[in-house]
């Protein structure tokens, strides 16, 4: 099964949870990130951990990083945990478009879950 989202973000200058996407199953995926504002976002994907948020990747790799403005980026979030976070902030405040595609396993008459932002 596949499920898009579309939606936006005020992005303001104390580091804080954007979204969060839950799922039954680990997570997969495909997320487009466009600062429409004038000030640098900083963004941070994290994933639960036995109960512990827990930084996906490294400073400087497409998982933390910063969104320049104007700029758009296309990032395959995948954990083998069900349930990650992007956090964010920007010096001024800045705006967040974003665009996920999910992809999950849905067995013949199940439920159809959602974001959950």
């Amino acid at each position: 099964m596949i499920a898009h989202v579309t939606d936006s973000q005020v992005v303001g200058e104390t580091q804080a949870t954007l979204f969060t996407i839950i799922q039954a199953a680990p997570v997969d995926a495909a997320v487009i990130m466009t600062n429409s504002g004038v000030n640098t976002i900083n963004y941070d994907w994290q994933e639960w951990v036995n109960g512990v948020w827990t930084d996906l990747g490294a400073s400087g790799s497409d998982y933390n990083n910063t969104l320049q403005a104007g700029e758009t980026v296309l990032i395959n979030v995948m954990s083998s945990n069900p349930k990650v976070q992007l956090l964010g902030n920007a010096s001024g405040s800045a705006f967040l478009e974003f665009a996920i595609t999910r992809y999950f396993q849905r067995e013949s008459g199940g439920p159809i879950p959602l974001l959950c932002l």
